[in-house]
């Protein structure tokens, strides 16, 4: 039996197979050639009889990182043995088997001569509840005190799916890397599925073409079976050992596959042009049918079902690439990206299913999902070149189009409501990403990157913003916020994007601004960033050489302040006839400048929407081919005089000075990251609550100076807990303590609801640590 010993500052492995620096534990060690394996067939051991039968059982020595089981039904156990050899508690979770696998149990000894063992369970055979890890991947805890040695027993037991055993030991912050990495590759991933299912969808409605429908739903099983794949399923949606659930893998995948048969056979009308593929085509589905059946009826079919499934699948993406090489032959144009795409997905799929056979063993993680990625996006781009050739007859288009309208304004407006926010998340994932990496990172090409990819994401956010927005335009719910703010400072903030932009365009930026900037208003600093916002990027976006010149000029006049904000760009103009037309939804002077400058056409509506909301004015005067000036004329009261609250707190490092927080969250991967930041700081202690109750009691046993509260939690949620707070049920000495609510909700509604339970101020996730430190030391600062 071989031990992965861990050193705290000289971490060797026995054997002295693998010897790491000192001061440097290891992020991620594969443990799997440490372990050793045995196949049960049916047989079903307890523990004790697995030990006290390990002599005759045989196990054998696992050779590679990743052991390979292939298309099994069998039972395995899997034994290894883990040492602590420091001074210190470590404490590590492993990874094992795949998402899907039925059931994985571990069962640790504190050595080898103790019959005392603890049980930690996973797979989706059981309620998402009871595992011991609440992650979609099998995953379990692994502690272990100063040179302890535990030993480990893994039982794994599946239906017949494929499946691998990485075994792989993970600390807390290389985990929370990979779940960040994780939300934006299957953020991505999900999100371009869901949006071309939707969208195409929306064209068969349009134009009543089966192609595009059976494209959508193949779209759409694909996403569902990757879903279940990756262990989502069981985490979201059927958190039960349900029949479904159990079998939505297999279900999945055959739909997948006879919709992408027909889809195919649509695409290329093989019916037409070779009649005894087509017929080829019918067995295919007669199979697949059969197998459906064979999983519905009887259960003892399960196992077989999936290689069934594996075969069935590459002999119809062979029948496909006969039915392309055929069409060639006989001279019948196909789409370029139709056959890229046809010729990428039989490539990875090829790959997928040798490796589920344990043929080839590359170590390729998500093949299939790049694969389908790339496909999707080709197959995509073919079908846009479809919807091209079926323009063609303009009048049977335009009478659908009328036919259509109500049902698809209706539609849309929905959509695009849900499309927001349904991007908001990978989008969020990506910036905060970024900032934790920029901060770590001293490389300076390397932080010129994460300034890119913040940037980037920045204009994606915006983009979605205003999507919304339109969708809030159309429904008349559009309305302002009443804040206290600086805007000749909000204003001074655009420029840090639009000097980058310009920067990279080769374009001149000026700006003039006046010399008093503090003047405070009454008004909604994020839509007056909103209106110059869209403004500056259209300038930006329409201008090639030359420049933009941004000014703003300000008179205050009976408590009011009127701001004169003028925007000049030296780019394509408007021509006078298309003057009366550019604040009108989806309208961009020229359909060609869509496609040569991008964007959604609706930036203009935005600005003239919340400009009549302000009840200020917006004028353009342009000239083709030389530029364009856009003036924007608002009004905003000013703000009463307050004594301003001096910050007692340094400002140029981060440093709390001893004071306390109290972080209220009860997601351990959003704990992990509020720790990381506050542990950067200077002088900062902080404690940690899961839920609203053990807050409370926090709060009567520790000295608290301010509170990072999160809303939805289980026992009692942040709503709660902060009204609790303020009725003194943490003591009266709280009831007034600072409570910064932090949360991924963005409702205005919410907002609204929590300061009127009495919280100080607001912030949402992803964390940006220079605002959570200036609203921390802001509260600290009132109360002294």
């Amino acid at each position: 039996m071989l031990s992965l010993i861990f050193l705290f500052f000289n971490i060797v492995v026995l054997q002295a197979q693998v010897v790491l620096q000192p001061n440097k534990l290891p992020e991620k060690a594969y443990i799997t050639k440490y372990a050793s394996i045995v196949n049960v067939g049916s047989q079903q051991y307890t523990i004790n009889q697995i030990r006290n039968q390990e002599s005759k059982l045989l196990f054998q020595q696992i050779k590679n990182n990743e052991a390979s089981l292939g298309f099994t039904k069998d039972i395995y156990w899997v034994k290894f043995a883990i040492k602590n050899n420091t001074e210190h508690e470590l404490m590590y979770y492993l990874e094992t088997a795949e998402p899907v696998t039925d059931n994985v149990n571990l069962y640790m000894f504190k050595g080898a001569n103790t019959q005392k063992y603890t049980l930690q369970k996973s797979g989706d055979n059981i309620d998402f509840s009871e595992k011991s890890v609440k992650n979609r991947a099998t995953l379990f805890k692994i502690e272990l005190m100063p040179h302890e040695e535990k030993i480990a027993y893994l039982e794994v037991i599946n239906d017949g799916e494929k499946n691998n055993l990485p075994l792989i030991l993970i600390s807390q912050e290389s985990l929370l890397q990979k779940v960040y990495h994780e939300q934006i590759v299957f953020g991505v991933f999900y999100g371009i599925l869901l949006l071309v299912s939707i969208f195409y969808l929306f064209f068969y409605f349009a134009l009543q073409d089966r192609s595009f429908l059976y494209y959508s739903v193949y779209v759409i099983f694909v996403a569902f079976c990757h879903f279940s794949l990756d262990g989502y399923y069981h985490q979201y949606i059927s958190t039960t050992n349900s029949w479904f659930s159990l079998h939505a893998v297999i279900i999945f995948a055959i739909l997948g596959s006879f919709f992408f048969g027909k889809y195919t056979e649509e695409f290329l009308n093989i019916k037409k042009y070779n009649p005894l593929l087509h017929q080829f085509f019918k067995i295919i589905y007669i199979a697949l049918g059969m197998v459906l059946l064979g999983v519905l009826l009887i259960p003892s079919f399960l196992e077989f079902s999936y290689p069934i499934v594996n075969i069935l699948t590459l002999i119809g993406m062979l029948l496909i690439l006969a039915s392309v090489i055929s069409l060639n032959v006989k001279k019948q144009p196909i789409d370029v990206f139709f056959t890229s795409g046809i010729a990428i997905l039989f490539l990875s799929f090829t790959v997928a299913i040798l490796l589920n056979f344990g043929v080839l063993s590359l170590g390729i993680d998500n093949v299939t999902k790049l694969g389908i990625g790339l496909e999707v996006i080709a197959l995509s781009l073919s079908m846009s070149n479809r919807i091209r050739l079926l323009k063609t007859d303009r009048e049977k288009l335009q009478t659908i189009a009328l036919q259509r309208s109500q049902e698809m304004n209706e539609v849309k407006s929905y959509f695009l409501s849900n499309m927001s926010h349904e991007l908001r998340t990978p989008l969020n994932a990506i910036l905060g990403i970024a900032n934790s990496l920029e901060a770590e990172i001293k490389d300076e090409k390397v932080k010129e990157k994460m300034e890119t990819i913040k940037y980037v994401s920045d204009s994606l956010i915006s983009s979605v913003n205003d999507i919304l927005d339109f969708s809030k335009i159309e429904k008349g719910e559009l309305q302002l916020q009443k804040t206290k703010f600086e805007p000749i400072k909000t204003l001074e903030k655009l420029t840090f994007n639009v000097i980058i932009q310009a920067k990279d365009k080769g374009l001149r930026f000026e700006f003039v601004k006046p010399e008093v900037t503090d003047l405070e208003v009454i008004g909604d600093e994020a839509r007056l960033s909103q209106i110059i916002n869209n403004i500056l990027n259209n300038a930006i976006k329409f201008t090639i050489k030359g420049g933009i010149k941004f000014i703003i000029e300000h008179e205050v006049v009976d408590e009011k302040l009127n701001l004169s904000i003028s925007i000049t760009d030296t780019g394509i103009g408007i021509s006078q006839e298309k003057m009366n037309t550019v604040f009108d939804m989806f309208t961009q002077v020229d359909i060609d400048n869509k496609r040569k400058f991008g964007g959604f056409g609706i930036g203009l509506c935005i600005v003239k929407a919340l400009v009549d909301l302000h009840e200020g004015e917006v004028s353009l005067e342009s000239t083709l081919n030389e530029g364009t000036t856009c003036k924007v004329l608002l009004s905003y009261q000013l703000a009463p005089q307050e004594a301003k609250v001096i910050n007692l707190f340094p400002t140029d490092n981060r440093d709390l000075l001893g004071k306390t927080v109290l972080v209220v969250e009860d997601n351990q991967l959003n704990q992990m990251v509020v720790k990381m930041i506050l542990k950067k700081w200077a002088n900062t202690n902080a404690l940690f609550a899961a839920d609203g109750a053990e807050s409370l009691e926090v709060l009567k046993n520790n000295e608290v100076d301010v509170i990072l509260m999160d809303l939805q939690m289980p026992v009692m949620d942040g709503y709660e807990a902060t009204e609790a707070i303020r009725n003194g049920r943490a003591g009266t000495h709280n009831k007034d303590i600072p409570i910064i609510v932090l949360t991924a909700d963005v409702m205005e509604s919410t907002k609204q609801r929590v300061f009127e339970l009495g919280v100080n101020d607001y912030m949402t996730k992803p964390v940006d640590q220079n605002l959570l430190y200036e609203k921390i030391t802001t509260e600290l600062s009132k109360v002294g």
